[in-house]
């Protein structure tokens, strides 16, 4: 069962733009609690944040992934 071209790209675009969006939320609401680290160029922080970022891109990711692979085999069901 393949994806089709038209939806994998669409997938891409809604996951990569939600990101963007999840980020600026996570720069305004998250980073402002380590700035005095960041400024000190903490490496624990440094961790801590780019852990909080992937683990918030692979929780994303994983949701959109499953979701778009329900709408294709909805559609191929449909087909049959």
């Amino acid at each position: 069962m393949t994806q089709r071209k038209h939806h994998s790209g669409v997938e891409t675009v809604i996951n990569v733009g939600t990101g963007y969006f999840i980020a600026m939320i996570l720069n305004l609401y998250f980073l402002p609690f380590f700035v005095e680290d960041i400024q000190a160029q903490v490496f624990s922080t440094a961790v801590i944040i780019g852990l909080v970022y992937t683990g918030t891109s692979m929780v994303r990711s994983y949701i959109f992934r499953r979701a778009f692979t329900h709408l294709t085999e909805g559609e191929k069901c449909e087909k049959v």
